[in-house]
């Protein structure tokens, strides 16, 4: 069943022993980032809670962090399992299901219009030391184009300026960001409603890199087995899911722009300051008693990290040939396994990943046999080490768009905005058409009759 909401989630999330409720005062101003440091790096992964901040210090708004920051925990949001996530996306997926407008719904029960918009009032916090103020951090930002109508839904950090305007940073490659473009070629201001806290789904959603001209509400239907409710903005020509937490209305205006940044990014790096667009707030709205969702991005593991497996999902969605059969995505880095038929498909495979959306912010492609796990790193390492000969497995390709966030982008593409990099494929495939090493595997019988037999060896 789908969950109507954010608040049905964290209660089944509770259930599953997978929250930590912090009950004493916590300073939205880093201290709150320091706990999140110290508690998401706890070594055992398993003990990595969701973090509730019940008293962020002079707000009575809860802040909720890490929601869906472990594997197990965006399968929960999908009902499914780790091992079913890939199949269970692309089945889903291919029926559609467009969400309805209803007349009201609970992201209303609050309006603040005029004079009474002031975000400053919410808890936001500043998270690391270095960072250029307050970030909201998981944010679904609704728009439409203005030529085709067509909705996109993209999620993009925000930093609150003041009480009545919050910046955003979006590459020119970012679907919101070519819309705005075609408003501001004709003179026009664009306008955007921003979602915090809607169900799980809509979130998994608006993280999946769906291909140009696809509607993310379409894909959350999808995925849920059921439409999502949106409910119209007071003050801007959009719709928002009702059941969110918080919703901010407002218009990006042409030649507008205010100095952002810098700001903690999920590569673990600091990301640059720099002139950049920013909404001008024209109504805020939210629940009765609303929850704050929040991410906290510092190096590697984060929740970031497994906001990637939408990622691989819509990878395996979009690819363009056959073969592929799965995809692990780590930071900027993919490693896909495929069944070989031809030599060449191993590159090919790579140029197909990265020509799916997904793909546009990925460095490295590895392409490996369906007989290595793309999840284990050392199965991994092993098929390079056997498999590849870098100078006929390696294609490097100079000049392409990548995450602006990529703090190794050159500085003349930091400066020129271009946001260019190059890309690797690796392919670590055994040729189809000679021969190759046979790999070392014990007798089939005796592997069958010892995992079969396997408690009697008293090994645990």
């Amino acid at each position: 069943m789908p969950y109507s909401d954010i608040r049905e989630f964290i209660a089944r999330l509770e259930q599953e022993g997978e929250i930590a409720h912090i009950k004493a005062e916590v300073d939205v101003n880093y201290e709150l980032g320091a706990v999140c440091y110290k508690a998401f790096n706890i070594p055992d992964p398993e003990k990595r809670k969701a973090l509730i901040f019940e008293k962020p210090k002079g707000h009575n708004v809860p802040i909720a962090v890490n929601l869906l920051g472990t594997r197990k925990r965006m399968c929960l949001a999908l009902d499914t399992v780790p091992e079913r996530f890939h199949g269970d996306w692309i089945e889903r997926a291919k029926n559609s299901i467009k969400p309805v407008v209803v007349e009201s719904g609970p992201c209303h029960e609050k309006v603040y219009t005029g004079n009474d918009v002031d975000l400053t009032k919410f808890p936001v916090p500043i998270w690391n030391e270095k960072d250029g103020g307050p970030y909201i951090t998981m944010p679904c930002w609704f728009a439409k184009d203005p030529e085709t109508g067509w909705r996109n839904v993209g999620m993009y950090r925000c930093q609150v300026h003041d009480r009545k305007t919050v910046g955003i940073w979006a590459g020119p490659y970012r679907h919101i960001n070519m819309q705005w473009r075609k408003a501001f070629a004709k003179g026009e201001n664009f306008p955007v409603a921003i979602a915090i806290g809607p169900d799980p789904v809509v979130t998994i959603a608006t993280i999946a890199n769906c291909g140009y001209g696809e509607d993310e509400m379409n894909l959350a239907g999808a995925l849920r087995g059921k439409p999502v409710d949106l409910v119209k903005c007071k003050t801007v020509p959009l719709e928002v899911p009702s059941t969110t937490e918080f919703v901010i209305e407002g218009w990006i205006k042409p030649g507008h722009m205010k100095q952002e940044g810098p700001y903690g990014e999920a590569y673990g790096y600091y990301g640059e300051s720099n002139m950049r667009e920013y909404v001008e707030i024209t109504a805020i709205t939210h629940r009765n008693n609303p929850i704050h969702q929040a991410s906290y991005l510092h190096r590697t593991p984060n929740e970031a990290t497994f906001t990637r497996l939408p990622w691989e999902a819509e990878a395996l969605v979009q690819y363009p040939t056959g073969g592929l059969i799965s995809v692990n995505i780590i930071d900027s880095v993919a490693i896909a396994s495929i069944k070989k038929t031809y030599d060449g498909q191993g590159k090919m495979s790579g140029m197909g990943i990265l020509g799916t959306t997904s793909g546009r912010l990925l460095k490295v492609i590895i392409i490996v046999d369906e007989d290595v796990n793309p999840y284990n790193l050392q199965d991994v390492m092993w098929a390079i080490s056997s498999r590849c000969q870098p100078e006929r497995a390696v294609e490097i390709m100079k000049d392409i768009s990548t995450a602006g966030i990529d703090p190794s982008i050159s500085e003349e593409h930091k400066r020129d905005k271009t946001s260019l990099t190059s890309k690797m494929i690796i392919d670590a495939t055994k040729p189809v058409s000679r021969p190759f090493a046979e790999a070392v595997a014990p007798q089939k019988e005796a592997l069958a009759r010892v995992e079969k037999e396997w408690e009697k060896y008293g090994i645990r």
